[in-house]
C-alpha cells in the first residue's frame, strides 16, 4: 500500500519545477524485517541523506520509533536484503529507512530535516500495519475537515426491469446529459449500444428474480431446486419409476444362456419373434415399446410349460391360500428361486380354450423343489400302465399362496389339463440402454478465491476454484427402477446358504466387518446385526438374511429371496438412476445426494428438470478427466403394456418365442412439484423412531403380516423392555422365523438402552351353543351349513383384536338373518374351561389388554373354541 502526500497540488508543481526535493509517497516494504523496512519514493535522488535527518513520530502505545540506517536504494550498506531494491524503476530516488522497532497500529509522521525539501513535503503519515487486513478502504481521504460537496443523484426509474422499460429510460437519460443527441435509429452506435445495455440489464433482471423465486419452496419452479428444498426437511422426492414385466420363454435346447440387458420389444406388423440387428432398428422406428432382461437366465426347453400331477383326480382342484403342488415328471433343472406361473389354459366348465379366464394367472417363487415318486401313477395314465410315475414337489412362499382356487383338471377338459405352470420366467424392466455417450472433459479451473490473509504475514498464494462441470445427458427420460435385489450376496432357498470360513466366530462386530469386507452391500439402510453369537439376524430395512456360524467356526449366509409377487411391486421413492460413469479408470456410481460421499469418492446426484432434462453433479472430479456415460432411457406409465404385448426378441439364443403372460406393472410418473410442496413440509411427521408404546404399535403394523400389535414395558432390573404382542393376519402363529424377520425390521426404530421381544397374543378360545329351531319346509343339514358359515366367519380372527369384547347381540342377528331359521336360544356363551365366567346375562365376554377372543370350531384343534348347534323343527 502507498501512503500518499495530501498535496498533491503542491506535489505537481514542485515536481515540475526540479529545484527543491519532496516526499512522494511511502510504501511498507514486505522484504527484510517484517514492518521494519520503508521505502520513501523522494523526487529527487536521495543521495546524502543522513540518519540524523530522519525522524519517526506519532503511536498511541509506541511513542517513538528509532532509525537504524538510512540509504538510497542502490548503495544499500552492506548485509542488506539486494531484494529491497528488486523491482524499482528509479532506486537512486528511493530512500530505504530500518527502525529499530515496529510500530502499533496507530498513525505514525515520517519527518526529512534538511534545507533541500520543500516545507510542505517533507514529511509523510503512514500505517506500520500496511500488510495486515482491515476490513475497510486501503487509503484514506484528505478533506481537511471540510465538509464533502454533495453530489448529485440522477433519478433513475426503479421500477424499470425488463428490456423496453430500460431502453425507455436509458434514452430519456441520454437527453438530459446530451440534449443535442437525439438519434433513435437503430443503426446509429449511440442506440445501438443503449439497447446492448438494456438487453443485459434484462437478463440481469430476470435472473435476480429467478434467484428470488428459487430461494423458497413455494414459490421454485425449478424442479432441481424443488428436489433440493424437500431434501432438507428430509423428503425424498422421487423421479418415477420404469414398469416391470414378467417374461414367459420357449426355447429349443436345454441350457440355453440368456444375458441380462436382451431387449424385448413390443408387437410390430411385418416383424419376426428374432429379431436381428436391422429388425431392432425397424421395431424402434415404428415407435415399439422396449424392455430389457434384468438378469442372466438359463432356459431349458422342459421348463416352458409343466403339467400338474392330479394324483387320479379328475376332478382336482388348487384352493385359495394353497403354498404347494405336484408337478408331472422329473425335473432335476427346476431350483428353488424360480419363478412359475399358474395360468388357466382351458374353462374348467366347458373344455374350451376361449372360456379360460384371463385373470386366473399368478406367479409364485419356488422355495422347495423334490424330487417324488407315485408307485401306483402308472394306472392313472392313457394308457394306464403298471410302472411308477416320476413326480415333483414344489411348494412356494408364503407372500405368494394363492389367492383364488385354480382348477387343475375337470371332467369337461377330457384328461386335458386345465392349469398349467409356465417356467422359463424371466424379469425384464422398461427401458433400453443407449450406446456409451461422451460428456467431454472437466474444465481447468480460472477463477481462484480471494487470499486468506493471516495477521501481519505476507499473505498466502490464491486457491483455484473449480469450474463448473454440470453434463446434460442427450437422451430421456432417464431409467429408474427398483432392483430386484437389493442384497449382493444372496442364495436361492431358505435353508441353502453360502458356506464361508472365518476365523473369529464369537463377536457380532467382528461378522458385522466381514460381511461389509465381502460384499455384502445393503444400499438402503445401514447394516444392522443383532442376536445370539450363533445366529443373527441382519436387515437393510426390507429384506432379512440371516447369518449363522456352524461349529467349525464357519458363516453361513442365509438370504430369503424375494416372493414373485414383489418382483414387479415398485416403490418409486426407492428407484435408483440406471446410469454409470467412467472416467477410464473408476466406475462412478450414482447416489441419491452428496451430502454423505466421502471427498474423493467416484459417486455422483442425478437431478432432472420438468422437461425432462437431466443433469449430473460429480464429487469433486479433478480438472482435465473425461467422462463416458451409459445409461438407460424409457422410464413412467408409458411401460404399463397390456399382456401378450412384447412378443419380439433382439437375441442370437436358441428363442423361440417370447410372451408375457402378466401386464407390465410398476410405472410411475415423477413426482410433481405440486405434490412435493404439498407433501414435503409435513414429511418430518412420519414417525421414523419407537420411543412410546403407540410409537411401536404403528411401526409394528407397517408389516403387511401384522394387522395390530399392543405393546408393554416393563423393568427387567438392567434396562427397559418393550415386549411388542402381534396380532397377524389369519390369526397365523408369531413362529421364531416370523419373529426373527420381524425383530430386524423394528431394528431401525428401536432406541439405544431399550430392548425388545416379540411374542404373540394370548388367545381365549369360546364355547357357544344354540338351539335353533328351523322353519317348515327346510333341511336342517342346509341351514346348519349356513350356520357354521355365518357363525364362524362372525368370529373370524381379522375381525378381532387385543382386548375386544365378544357382544352375544351379534351372535343372535347373525343366526336370525340365515333363511330357516325362525328362532334361536343361545344357552352357553362362555370361556371355555371357565364355566363360571358365562356372559349369558351380561350379553358380553370381556377380554384383557393382550387377550383376544377366539372361536375356530376345528375338532382337530377343540382347545382354539368349540361351536355347539341342535335344532329343531324342519326335516
Amino acid at each position: 500500500m502507498r501512503y500518499m502526500c495530501c498535496q498533491e497540488r503542491r506535489l505537481h508543481a514542485v515536481k515540475e519545477a526540479g529545484v527543491l526535493n519532496g516526499v512522494e509517497y511511502l510504501e511498507v516494504a514486505t522484504a527484510g524485517p517484517a514492518q521494519r523496512t520503508l521505502l520513501v519514493q523522494l523526487l529527487k535522488p536521495a543521495a546524502g541523506i543522513t540518519t540524523e535527518q530522519v525522524r519517526i513520530d506519532g503511536g498511541e502505545r509506541i511513542r517513538t520509533v528509532g532509525v537504524e540506517w538510512v540509504a538510497p536504494a542502490d548503495a544499500l550498506p552492506a548485509g542488506a536484503d539486494p531484494a529491497l531494491a528488486g523491482g524499482l524503476t528509479a532506486p537512486d530516488h528511493v530512500l530505504v529507512v530500518r527502525t529499530d522497532q515496529a510500530g502499533d497500529f496507530s498513525y505514525y509522521t515520517l519527518h526529512i530535516d534538511s534545507s533541500t525539501f520543500d516545507p510542505l513535503l517533507d514529511e509523510v503519515e503512514f500505517s506500520f500495519k500496511a500488510n495486515c487486513d482491515s476490513g475497510f478502504d486501503c487509503r484514506d481521504g484528505c478533506t481537511c475537515g471540510r465538509r464533502p460537496v454533495p453530489v448529485p443523484i440522477p433519478e433513475f426509474d426503479y421500477l424499470a426491469k425488463d428490456y423496453a422499460s430500460l431502453r425507455r429510460m436509458l434514452l430519456d437519460r441520454s437527453s438530459l446529459i446530451s440534449p443535442r443527441w437525439r438519434e433513435r435509429n437503430p443503426a446509429d452506435l449511440g442506440v445501438a449500444l443503449v439497447e446492448l445495455l438494456a438487453y443485459a440489464g434484462d437478463r440481469l433482471s430476470y435472473r435476480q428474480d429467478a434467484i428470488a423465486t428459487e430461494s423458497y419452496l413455494d414459490t421454485a419452479r425449478s424442479r432441481i431446486s424443488l428436489r433440493r428444498h424437500a431434501r432438507l426437511v428430509d423428503y425424498r422426492m422421487h423421479d418415477g419409476c420404469a414398469a416391470r414385466v414378467l417374461l414367459h420363454c420357449e426355447v429349443t435346447g436345454n441350457g440355453v444362456v440368456l444375458p441380462a440387458g436382451t431387449r424385448v420389444c413390443s408387437r410390430v406388423d411385418g416383424l419376426p419373434r428374432r429379431l436381428t440387428p436391422d429388425g431392432e432398428n425397424a421395431a424402434l422406428a415404428a415407435g415399439a415399446t422396449v424392455f430389457e432382461t434384468v438378469d442372466n437366465a438359463v432356459l431349458y426347453e422342459d421348463h416352458a410349460t409343466f403339467t400338474f400331477y392330479t394324483w387320479g383326480d379328475d376332478d382336482c382342484c388348487l384352493p385359495a391360500g394353497a403354498m404347494e403342488a405336484t408337478l408331472l415328471g422329473d425335473h432335476p433343472n427346476l431350483r428353488a428361486g424360480d419363478i412359475l406361473v399358474i395360468a388357466e389354459v382351458l374353462g374348467p366348465t366347458t373344455g374350451n380354450e376361449a372360456d379360460a379366464d384371463p385373470g386366473h394367472l399368478w406367479p409364485v417363487r419356488l422355495t422347495h423343489v423334490v424330487p417324488a415318486q407315485d408307485p401306483s401313477g402308472g394306472r392313472f395314465l392313457d394308457p394306464p400302465t403298471n410302472d411308477s410315475v416320476a413326480v415333483t414337489q414344489i411348494s412356494w412362499d408364503t407372500a405368494d399362496r394363492l389367492p383364488f382356487p385354480v382348477c387343475v383338471s375337470a371332467p369337461a377338459a377330457e384328461g386335458r389339463p386345465v392349469s398349467v405352470a409356465w417356467g422359463n420366467i424371466v424379469v425384464a424392466d422398461h427401458g433400453r440402454t443407449m450406446p456409451d455417450e461422451d460428456l467431454g472433459a472437466v474444465p481447468q479451473p480460472y477463477l481462484s478465491y480471494p487470499e486468506e490473509p493471516e495477521p501481519c504475514a505476507d499473505g498466502t498464494s490464491p486457491r483455484t476454484m473449480p469450474a463448473r462441470y454440470r453434463p446434460r445427458l442427450r437422451f430421456g427420460p432417464l431409467t429408474r427402477s427398483v432392483e430386484v435385489n437389493p442384497r449382493v450376496l444372496a442364495t436361492t432357498a431358505p435353508d441353502a446358504g453360502v458356506l464361508i470360513d472365518l476365523a473369529a466366530r464369537n463377536a457380532s462386530s467382528t461378522v458385522r466387518d466381514w460381511l461389509l469386507g465381502h460384499g455384502v452391500v445393503f444400499r438402503h439402510a445401514p447394516l444392522v446385526v443383532r442376536g445370539a453369537h450363533d445366529e443373527w439376524s441382519v436387515s437393510d430395512g426390507e429384506t432379512v438374511v440371516r447369518v449363522r456360524v456352524d461349529s467349525g467356526g464357519n458363516v453361513i449366509v442365509l438370504a430369503r429371496p424375494i416372493p414373485a409377487r414383489r418382483v414387479t411391486a415398485a416403490t418409486p421413492r426407492l428407484a435408483r438412476p440406471r446410469i454409470e460413469l467412467s472416467d477410464g479408470i473408476t466406475t462412478w456410481q450414482p447416489q441419491w445426494d452428496l451430502l454423505a460421499s466421502d471427498p474423493g469418492a467416484a459417486e455422483f446426484a442425478v437431478e432432472t428438470e420438468h422437461d425432462g432434462s437431466t443433469y449430473l453433479r460429480l464429487n469433486q472430479p479433478s480438472p482435465g478427466t473425461a467422462f463416458t456415460a451409459r445409461y438407460r432411457i424409457g422410464n413412467g406409465v408409458s411401460g404399463n403394456v397390456g399382456a401378450n404385448t412384447l412378443v419380439h426378441m433382439a437375441t442370437t439364443a436358441s428363442v423361440v418365442a417370447v410372451s408375457n403372460p402378466l401386464p407390465a406393472v410398476g410405472g410411475h410418473e415423477p413426482e410433481t412439484g405440486d405434490e412435493v410442496r404439498r407433501d414435503a413440509p409435513e414429511a418430518y411427521l412420519v414417525q421414523e423412531r419407537a420411543v412410546t408404546a403407540a410409537d411401536w404399535q404403528e411401526v409394528a403394523t407397517r408389516d403387511p403380516r401384522v394387522q395390530r400389535a399392543t405393546a408393554t414395558w416393563r423393568w427387567t432390573g438392567s434396562w427397559h423392555t418393550v415386549f411388542l404382542t402381534a396380532d397377524r393376519v389369519g390369526g397365523s402363529e408369531v413362529d421364531d422365523e416370523f419373529e426373527r424377520e420381524l425383530r430386524a425390521g423394528l431394528e431401525r426404530y428401536r432406541l439405544a438402552g431399550y430392548d425388545l421381544e416379540i411374542d404373540g397374543p394370548r388367545y381365549v378360545p369360546l364355547e357357544v351353543g344354540l338351539h335353533v329351531c328351523v322353519a317348515e319346509g327346510h333341511l336342517r343339514s342346509a341351514v346348519r351349513r349356513e350356520l357354521l358359515a355365518t357363525l364362524t366367519a362372525l368370529f373370524h380372527p381379522d375381525r378381532l383384536t387385543f382386548a375386544q369384547p365378544a357382544y352375544l347381540s351379534p351372535v343372535y342377528a347373525t343366526a336370525q338373518a340365515v333363511a330357516g331359521v325362525t328362532s334361536v336360544n343361545v344357552h352357553t356363551f362362555r370361556r371355555q374351561h371357565h364355566p363360571t365366567v358365562s356372559g349369558i346375562t351380561s350379553g358380553v365376554l370381556r377380554m384383557g389388554r393382550l387377550e383376544i377372543a377366539r372361536l375356530d370350531n376345528n375338532p382337530n384343534f377343540p382347545e382354539r373354541g368349540k361351536l355347539t348347534l341342535t335344532f329343531g323343527g324342519g326335516r
